[in-house]
């Protein structure tokens, strides 16, 4: 007879892979560290394999447990939204990933509407390397089972006052340009020379150019007038209609950036994430693309 699974230590399992400590893990459960370390060990024991990886006072998961705690964490979020759910204690909620500026420029700014419409939802923003779990993700990269969400066009941006002073894309050459830096955990981003290609652009002797970490920051610095932004047209669509930016010249270029929409396994079902991704396919223009 198979022995029963012990729920006590996977939960503490759970904890200690979401901190990569033992000790955070039994500060959260008032256990000893060696009282955790002695929970995860029967558990390695139940399942036949290592879980941590255990040196010079790090600690880290292995396969098997890099495989086991995000099965595990959905396990118990689904456990905790039934218990919930039942007792009346919360209303629904969800947690969605994004990327920061895609968080900042548009969806905070458009998030009051779902919330009107969807009192009795929470929703909570957080980014995406955050590792709590999350019920949606927004991200710029293709992962398994996400599907095609937007796709937004890059167009130059600055300051209306230094908009005056560019009569055509080959004044661009003569200004500060502003872009963003591809992170670590980003798709490539959108670069001054493929858009003066794309163009038919010649800029001439190269240009004065600056770039940043966010495109949060980069797109404050085209507010203040310190140059042109190479921005996505998604990001930017608030600025434009409240007058702090402008397109010096509008020259339409197939320069884009994707954005692909991945629901967990255990929110797919609820009704508030349907709710969710039927709003943010309306904010975005209507059908689903693709």
């Amino acid at each position: 007879m198979k022995r029963s699974l012990p729920l006590n230590a996977v939960r503490v399992f759970e904890l200690a892979a979401q901190h990569l400590s033992f000790t955070k893990a039994g500060e959260e459960l008032s256990l000893t560290a060696a009282a955790v370390s002695a929970q995860v060990k029967s558990l390695e024991a139940y399942l036949g394999t290592a879980l941590f990886v255990r040196s010079n006072n790090r600690l880290s998961l292995t396969q098997a447990g890099e495989h086991y705690f995000p099965r595990v964490r959905d396990a118990f979020r689904a456990l905790q939204h039934a218990t919930d759910q039942v007792t009346g204690q919360r209303p629904p909620s969800l947690r969605v990933a994004v990327p920061p500026p895609f968080g900042t420029k548009w969806l905070v700014p458009r998030l009051f509407r779902f919330l009107a419409r969807h009192p009795d939802v929470a929703v909570e923003v957080v980014t995406e390397g955050e590792d709590a779990g999350w019920d949606l993700a927004i991200d710029d990269r293709l992962a398994e089972g996400a599907t095609l969400l937007a796709v937004s066009r890059y167009v130059p941006v600055c300051s209306p006052g230094l908009a005056a002073r560019i009569a055509s894309p080959v004044d661009l050459a003569g200004q500060l340009l502003l872009h963003e830096r591809t992170g670590r955990r980003s798709a490539p981003s959108a670069s001054w020379d493929r858009w003066f290609e794309l163009a038919g652009v010649d800029p001439g002797p190269a240009s004065r150019d600056m770039g940043f970490g966010d495109a949060t920051m980069m797109l404050q610095a085209a507010i203040e007038g310190q140059g042109v932004a190479l921005a996505q047209e998604l990001l930017v669509a608030y600025d434009l209609a409240a007058g702090r930016l402008a397109e010096p010249c509008e020259v339409a270029v197939p320069l884009q950036h994707t954005y692909y929409l991945s629901v967990s396994r255990e929110a797919s079902t609820r009704d508030e994430t349907a709710l969710f991704r039927a709003w943010l396919v309306a904010e975005l223009g209507g059908e689903r693309p693709g």
